[in-house]
């Protein structure tokens, strides 16, 4: 039986909306919330998208395409009692490396249950105590947090004025660093890097201090319509230490299938391996990746569809006077003129749930993923209601 709006909010109580106050939500974020625990996970479980709008974890609201559910339908049947060729260590590596290009190959990909495996394999191979990791801020939490969770240093860069990551002032951190983590687009802020501008960056940090690490997060590159904007799959397979972190939970839909990976030379990867558990991805994930991966008619689909949802929502809260950074990604980074839990309380009263809180500009931006065009209709009302009154 599915909650209502109204009993959700006195369910979750309330402070309700201020559980994504605490200190383990700001710590970790929604998109980590599959491997733990989670309060408000359980009762948005009890809810349904008709009464609780989810814009909080930059989730694909349209979910994987026709051919990755025909895939997972075509699977489940008698023969998963057993066991089977496992298809993810050879088939899956193979058909990522061939959507990706440059001469990628099946030997240069290493798959995991999550990138967020792959993310934190990267900072225990690189950074120790004398090593430090080199971020931006805000950024993408998952690396510091290990690093400081090992009791070493985070260098911390802050965003520059356009929100984007200072690769200038990254470069000049990364010195001595043990690694230097790039996400582009940058989650929270939504902004990005062209190929170029990154590809000179990592050029420059190699040349400068060779034996640092570069990882770049490109979870939501494949959201990105300004041609400019594309995979360091080139860097990563020319320079010993560069490798890119990639995931599924974004653009095909399959967060609840758990499924990233790694491109790089072998030898990169070899020390991924060692440094950190990867997971076993299943039988059903790795057909359901393997056949979106041959339907780049529907990543398009996907990708025009997130343009359309994306100029329409930046447009209207431009209307209202709220200014959002220039994104390549499915969520938006939005200077609300006021404090993101107080932004975030009042919303999800109307049956809207926002993201968490972004330091250092907590006080001021909101984070807010993208839905379907319905579902972003329906929010913008809230969100006039939120934002004018």
């Amino acid at each position: 039986m599915s909650l209502s709006r109204r009993a959700f909010v006195r369910t979750l109580g309330i402070g309700g909306a201020s559980a994504f106050s605490t200190a383990w939500v700001i710590g970790h974020g929604r998109e980590a919330l599959a491997w733990g625990p989670d309060p408000v996970e359980e009762m948005l479980q009890a809810s349904d998208d008709t009464v609780i709008i989810r814009l909080s974890g930059n989730e694909n609201a349209r979910g994987p395409g026709k051919a990755a559910l025909d895939a997972l339908n075509g699977r489940a049947d008698f023969k998963v009692g057993r066991y089977q060729r496992d298809i993810s260590r050879e088939d899956l590596p193979a058909a990522i490396a061939k959507r990706l290009g440059h001469g990628a190959q099946a030997e240069n990909i290493l798959v995991s249950t999550g990138s967020s495996h792959i993310l934190e394999a990267g900072v225990r191979a690189y950074v120790s105590v004398g090593r430090p990791l080199v971020t931006g801020t805000p950024s993408y939490g998952n690396p510091a947090r290990t690093t400081r969770a090992m009791g070493a240093e985070v260098r911390e860069v802050p965003v520059d004025s356009n929100l984007r990551l200072d690769l200038d002032g990254m470069a000049d951190a990364a010195q001595g660093a043990g690694l230097v983590f790039l996400c582009n687009p940058n989650n929270p802020t939504s902004a990005s890097h062209s190929a170029e501008t990154v590809s000179a960056f990592i050029e420059h940090v190699v040349s400068s201090s060779p034996d640092t690490g570069i990882l770049v997060d490109e979870a939501y590159i494949d959201y990105a319509t300004d041609p400019s904007v594309a995979s360091a799959i080139a860097e990563s397979l020319t320079y010993p230490g560069v490798f890119l972190a990639r995931t599924f939970s974004k653009a095909y839909g399959m967060a609840g299938l758990r499924l990233g990976y790694a491109a790089g030379q072998t030898e990169t990867l070899d020390k991924l391996s060692r440094a950190w558990g990867l997971g076993e991805v299943s039988l059903l994930t790795a057909s359901a990746a393997i056949a979106s991966l041959n339907d780049p008619d529907h990543m398009e689909w996907e990708r025009e569809e997130n343009r359309k949802v994306r100029e329409f929502t930046i447009n209207e809260l431009g209307q209202m006077g709220f200014e959002s950074a220039e994104s390549q990604t499915n969520f938006l980074f939005v200077d609300i003129g006021r404090s993101a839990a107080e932004f975030r309380e009042a919303c999800l009263a109307l049956g809207v749930l926002v993201g968490r809180d972004f330091p250092p500009m907590e006080k001021t931006h909101a984070r807010i993923s993208l839905g379907t065009m319905e579902e972003m209709q329906r929010a913008l009302e809230v969100f006039r209601q939120v934002l004018t009154n």
